[in-house]
């Protein structure tokens, strides 16, 4: 037995929660370090109190991040460790593929980036510990084994690297483009997860869900899991079209730079966040009403994710700026997309 196979026994999962059932069911509310309402609220308070400039960049590098994660899911197709042992406590259903973690893919990017931009010895230690946290959430509430994590940190930080590698060029590139061309090549690159999920897809052709892994994910949390459907590569896309078409339209209306008094400042960060974590549920909400049929379902996943990064990206810079929080900084019609 090699050492992967060894790490991936469920066995570890449960010896790690049987250290002590108390500090599982203190460690358990770390998950939602890895929800979408967490990583708006890291998003919004990047993009409102440091610059709309680094800001979409942070967007649609967590957007690509989305969607590369799942098509490695997808690729590798490996269980959780709850799906094939009923002796592993889990505290809510995660029907998506195991390896590698999303939580510790998408921290080590946003996590990542925003340590290299801030350069405080504070930022540093947070990001840190959020990473170590949001990760070790995961294998004591039995969603992922060790390898998982590694696995999530060395294909985030790897994407990292490539995307400090590539925007330059990419920013170059989309500064010699007209408008209209920038729109354009919003929506490619709004297409890259769903590409990469067709890519991944191929990976499945052959492959049959194992009625064990079924069975045993039912009993634990009485849901039936659907590892084979696309769930994120949709929002993804959504991320990426909506943020960049929104920023684009902020540039249009002469930019926005974040007011350099804290308390100013900290009044557009909480109200703006605040707006955008309300109009998610909201949509959300709205999307649970009806039972949409594909291809619909799909659309308004990607629709309602456009809206709330639109809203965060072109609304709220604007209306913060109509309110007097900052001086008109008009910016220049080339670059930075």
């Amino acid at each position: 037995m090699d050492v992967i196979s060894l790490l991936m026994d469920p066995g570890i999962n449960v010896a790690i929660q049987h250290i002590s059932p108390a500090l599982t069911t203190f460690i358990a509310p770390a998950e939602s370090l890895d929800s979408m309402p967490w990583y708006l609220l890291i998003i919004s308070v990047f993009y409102l109190g440091f610059h709309p400039r680094f800001g979409i960049r942070l967007v649609v590098l967590f957007g690509i991040t989305v969607g590369l994660n799942e098509a490695l899911k997808f690729f590798w197709h490996l269980p959780r460790p709850y799906w094939i042992s009923p002796e592993v406590k889990v505290f809510a259903n995660h029907p998506s593929f195991g390896f590698p973690s999303g939580a510790a893919m998408y921290g080590a990017v946003l996590y990542g980036y925003i340590i290299t931009l801030v350069r405080r010895w504070w930022a540093v230690l947070a990001c840190v510990l959020l990473l170590v946290a949001a990760s070790l959430a995961r294998v004591f509430v039995g969603v992922h084994f060790v390898p998982d994590i590694f696995g999530g940190l060395i294909f985030g930080f790897f994407l990292l690297l490539l995307f400090f590698l590539a925007e330059p060029r990419m920013e170059k590139y989309a500064g010699s483009l007209s408008r209209s061309g920038r729109y354009i090549w919003i929506i490619i690159l709004s297409a890259i997860p769903l590409l990469l999920m067709g890519l991944a897809s191929l990976s499945l052709a052959d492959w049959q869900l194992p009625a064990s892994w079924v069975e045993i994910a039912r009993q634990q949390t009485g849901s039936r899991i659907n590892p084979v459907a696309i769930q994120f590569a949709w929002g993804a896309t959504g991320i990426i079209l909506g943020g960049l078409a929104g920023y684009e339209v902020l540039r249009s209306q002469g930019g926005w730079t974040p007011p350099a008094e804290p308390l100013r400042k900290g009044m557009v960060i909480l109200a703006g966040t605040v707006s955008v974590l309300l109009l998610n549920v909201v949509i959300a909400a709205i999307r649970s009403i009806p039972d949409l049929d594909p291809p619909f379902d799909q659309g308004a996943r990607i629709l309602s994710m456009a809206l709330v990064l639109f809203w965060l990206t072109a609304c709220v810079p604007l209306v913060a700026r109509r309110a007097g929080f900052a001086a008109d900084v008009k910016e220049p019609e080339t670059g930075n997309a």
